[in-house]
């Protein structure tokens, strides 16, 4: 499953965000990183290579990956749990996406389950359990374009307890954000 696994950043991302591409980290890494857990990883990364703490992560559960200290879509948690993501950018106000969550709404667009809504910041986040376990967290970012206003969603579903799971949970979210994105422009 390694073998087969690429990176979501491409190297030329990697270098000009952080000075390496992908195998330069690996030589690095596997110089020094030898049994350190996660978090110790991303601190040091923050420390040793001033990384920004989303690239301090980025970096450490990439090498963990090639590495085969983790699966892909593992948590970084290591408590065997699994997280699903999908994202679309879609030409509508963040107001009517949160809105697209509520019943009946998410009925018409999103996979067989209930989402029930336990948290969130308006305009910016939605959290919720997930009938079908687990948990999702829906980030909204506001993008203005000559086109008029857009909303960035970035959707994850965590907890989720086998990598078969994921799979089917990364496919169905990234199907139902594309009905998503045709409800709402049309």
């Amino acid at each position: 499953m390694v073998e087969a696994w690429t990176p979501p950043i491409s190297d030329a991302a990697v270098k000009a965000a952080t000075g390496r591409t992908w195998p330069e980290w690996r030589a690095e890494l596997d110089g020094w990183a030898g049994e350190m857990d996660h978090q110790a990883l991303a601190r040091t990364l923050r420390a040793k290579h001033g990384l920004s703490f989303w690239w301090a992560q980025m970096v450490s559960g990439t090498w963990e990956i090639l590495t085969g200290r983790r699966d892909p879509h593992a948590r970084a948690a290591g408590d065997g749990k699994y997280q699903a993501s999908a994202s679309k950018t879609i030409a509508a106000g963040p107001a009517a996406v949160e809105m697209a969550f509520d019943l009946p709404d998410f009925a018409e667009w999103g996979p067989d389950g209930v989402f029930s809504r336990t948290s969130g910041t308006p305009g910016k986040s939605i959290n919720g359990q997930w009938s079908e376990g687990g948990r999702l967290s829906v980030w909204l970012a506001t993008k203005e374009a000559a086109t008029g206003r857009k909303t960035q969603i970035s959707l994850n579903h965590e907890n989720i307890e086998t990598a078969e799971a994921c799979e089917h949970w990364k496919t169905e979210w990234r199907a139902a954000l594309v009905r998503l994105k045709a409800r709402l422009e049309d």
